[in-house]
């Protein structure tokens, strides 16, 4: 068949899933290492928001004419350069957008199906889309393998996941799941080493929820310390324009439309979860309309007035998950940028809210996340080094593509590896 059953039950999935990983994780226990070069600190790479590769499989009925109605198998939804163009984002929204109809069981669109790439590898999270025109990770695991001789698929390996849902999510806890699975494997086929975790953007809060439901005792074992370049940890204002009016992530208005793109971000509860918390913002209004200004505390107003379906339900949701907790039990190395330009208070004329772009007001930050926000990471209680970052690719996505922020993770390797072949008794 062409298409994949969808309604197998979650207990069913997850211990196939189980199962498999159990399998070939006792098969990777049983081997002896001894090649000296597998003697090293191993690397887990997590990407944040619109970080991971996702691809679709669908065959459904469709709003527009034009719209294919069957994609004859697996087809890339994210990230999806040429469904990007007038016309044919309309098709990849209604592709892409999450079921709301039952907040505390949000799944894919009817007869939509999808899946993220090569978990455990680097294929999926080094570049965004199929074509390797949009790099993220890419430029920092070549530096790894140039600067610190290390290999994809065994000291250096990815974690993406699905990154419309949330870590309390049915899909957010099969992917924390396959992390805790993935460390282990990694450990394993690393001369039981312990694994670095490099995070960026939202993975660094979806990585605080792991680190809380592990305890101490195993993350002892295998985890040797977490670096987390620019941390989502306090929210970001841009994530309410994103519900308001609509994100078009740097893409020219032009041609994809911020209100088209509002339709798929107004289902995903991550861009809820990333929403500034009171906690954080204060008094502070983010959002000011003709009639009324808006806090971080007044949400759900917000949701009312500017007509977001199932608004409050998702957002309350959503923020069960902790963006950050100060105690989460490893070494914490924190890397960001400073100085750009970054969204922070939006103006809305008479006539415009909320379906047109705001004025919008800067602060500083990393030109998407604010600075108050990037330095919780500063308040994590086993804070082992902290490093801002300004000027040329300082920015929120970029900083991945400068070679000093991969010499910082190879400078760290390094004494962690100086270390271990002390330890393990290695001449030096």
């Amino acid at each position: 068949h062409y298409f994949i059953q969808s309604n197998l039950s979650f207990h069913s999935s997850m211990s196939l899933q189980l199962l498999t990983l159990l399998s070939s994780f006792l098969l990777i226990k049983s081997k002896s290492v001894d090649n000296d070069e597998q003697s090293v600190t191993p690397v887990i790479l997590i990407p944040g928001i619109c970080g991971s590769q996702v691809d679709g499989w669908y065959r459904k009925e469709t709003p527009h004419y034009y719209c294919s109605k069957d994609s004859k198998g697996w087809t890339s939804l994210w990230l999806c350069l040429e469904c990007m163009v007038p016309l044919a984002i309309n098709c990849w929204v209604d592709n892409i957008k999450l079921n709301i109809s039952d907040v505390r069981n949000l799944k894919n669109v009817n007869g939509v199906q999808t899946r993220v790439n090569n978990f455990g590898q680097t294929d999926g999270i080094g570049y965004l889309d199929k074509h390797h025109f949009v790099v993220q990770y890419e430029k920092m695991i070549i530096d790894l393998e140039e600067m610190a001789g290390y290999k994809r698929g065994v000291n250096i390996r990815g974690a993406p996941y699905d990154f419309r849902y949330t870590p309390n999510t049915k899909q957010g806890k099969e992917f924390l799941i396959k992390l805790k699975f993935l460390i282990e494997e990694t450990y394993y086929i690393n001369d039981e080493n312990k694994v670095l975790l490099v995070a960026h953007s939202m993975g660094n809060p979806y990585l605080v929820n792991f680190l809380l439901t592990m305890d101490q005792a195993w993350k002892d074992k295998y985890i040797d310390g977490y670096v987390a370049i620019a941390g989502v940890f306090g929210g970001a204002a841009k994530a309410v324009r994103s519900i308001i009016s609509g994100e078009t992530e740097g893409l020219p208005e032009t041609i994809v439309s911020p209100e088209k793109m509002r339709e798929f971000e107004r289902s995903a509860p991550t861009v809820y979860w990333l929403m500034p918390p009171p906690s954080l913002w204060g008094d502070t209004p983010i959002l000011f309309t003709a009639t009324r200004n808006y806090t971080a505390s007044q949400y759900q107003d917000l949701f009312v007035d500017s007509e977001t379906p199932k608004g409050g339900e998702l957002y309350d949701y959503a923020r069960e998950a902790p963006l950050f907790a100060e105690d989460i039990g490893v070494d914490v190395y924190c890397v960001h940028g400073v100085g750009s330009e970054t969204p922070y208070q939006f103006r809305y004329n008479d006539k415009g809210f909320p379906d047109s772009m705001p004025v919008t007001t800067t602060s500083d930050g990393d030109g998407t996340v604010n600075r108050q926000s990037l330095e919780l990471c500063k308040e994590f209680k086993r804070l082992k080094d902290y490093k801002t970052i300004s000027g040329f690719l300082s920015t929120h996505l970029e900083i991945l593509q400068r070679e000093d922020v991969a010499k910082y993770i190879v400078n760290l390797l390094k004494v962690k590896n100086l270390e271990l072949r002390k330890k393990q008794g290695y001449r030096l």
